[in-house]
């Protein structure tokens, strides 16, 4: 396993690491930084293999799922070409059903290829008390199972890191806080263990790797779902090609995740996007002033989709939202009106999308 990888480290090329999931892969919880699994990671590559560059790409977003991870694999991910990418959604895709999130975990899986034929990916799973509990009740952990499922059709390795989190705190003590600050992000000792196991078997796979006399490309099989079934065309749609004229467009971040993003604060206006696919949705801001959306497709009733929640009283963050999905597969018109309804708690009406979500 991971042959390319060796190959590259051996022979003291470049190699990029990608770390593509949620919050936990983006390091939460941990004091700095540094202290997170897939810091620990980088500096161990680092450190045993000095005459190598080795590049370190954070793609993880916190409190998002595979199908945004789908939608934004392109830009966040495949867009750095890595050579190694660590593919962690199984908390924040939780119980979601077994076929969406195989569905996410294999078009991923193949958009890396397609911007890399020589990458090596490996699944890796985190775990919460939450869903430890609900395992050990007997309950099925539907998303972990589709991950596992695309990860032995494209002969993926896996690394369940959590199981050992898990492990230690049931043989220990029993006690979450012992190694995480809220049951679901590992603190400093938490994300030690992380790592730990990790560098356990990233040693083994890569020298146990079959030496290469050059890399090879991923000999891959029939894809799982045909192409009106799979998720591979899953993508963003910059704000920009909507018709918002009553809009403004900031040319800043959208919560560190996006470069811009279309504003309208102001009930009445209106949006419209044309698209070509079976599913709509949007990359936007939730904010502590964020409103709700009036929507329509094709000419069908409006409904609601409210951009704000209980989290937006603490911070501002990016998220998705899917409003439409198993369209007839074909073009499609979306128009959208700021509303004057808005949550109870809201400070206001503000939409503030950066990206439309299109499959």
């Amino acid at each position: 396993m991971l042959e390319n990888t060796a190959y590259r480290l051996s022979h003291s090329l470049p190699l990029t690491l990608a770390y593509f999931g949620g919050s936990i892969t983006e390091g939460a919880g941990a004091s700095a930084y540094d202290q997170c699994w897939a810091a620990k990671t980088t500096a161990w590559f680092r450190e045993n293999w000095p005459g190598s560059e080795i590049r370190h790409v954070q793609a993880a977003i916190g409190g998002t799922d595979s199908t945004l991870g789908v939608h934004r694999c392109d830009r966040d991910v495949c867009a750095s070409s890595p050579d190694l990418v660590f593919y962690e959604f199984a908390v924040n895709d939780g119980l979601m059903d077994y076929t969406t999130a195989l569905k996410n975990a294999e078009a991923c899986f193949l958009k890396i290829w397609e911007a890399n034929p020589f990458a090596d990916i490996v699944v890796v799973y985190t775990v919460t008390k939450f869903l430890s509990d609900y395992a050990a009740a007997g309950g099925v952990l539907s998303a972990k199972a589709g991950h596992a499922a695309a990860a032995f059709r494209y002969g993926v390795p896996q690394v369940d890191f959590g199981d050992a989190l898990r492990t230690r705190i049931l043989t220990e003590c029993a006690d979450w806080f012992r190694y995480t600050v809220d049951t679901v992000h590992p603190n400093d000792a938490g994300y030690e263990i992380y790592a730990s196991v990790l560098r356990d078997r990233l040693k083994e796979w890569i020298s146990g790797a079959v030496p290469l006399d050059s890399p090879e490309e991923k000999e891959l099989p029939a894809p799982l779902f045909p192409e009106e079934e799979s998720h591979v065309t899953a993508r963003l749609v910059d704000c920009t090609v909507a018709a918002a004229p009553r809009w403004i467009l900031k040319e800043e971040s959208l919560c560190g995740r996006y470069p811009r993003y279309l504003e309208s604060v102001t009930p009445g206006d209106e949006l419209t996007f044309s698209f070509e696919g079976r599913r709509i949705g949007f990359y936007w801001m939730m904010a502590k002033d964020s409103g709700d959306a009036l929507c329509s497709i094709d000419g069908g009733r409006a409904f609601p989709v409210r951009s704000w929640d209980h989290y937006c009283k603490s911070f501002d963050r990016a998220n998705a939202v899917v409003i439409a999905d198993g369209l007839e597969n074909g073009p499609h018109t979306l128009r959208l009106w700021t509303s004057a309804d808005k949550a109870s708690e809201s400070e206001g009406h503000a939409l503030r999308i950066g990206a439309f979500l299109v499959m």
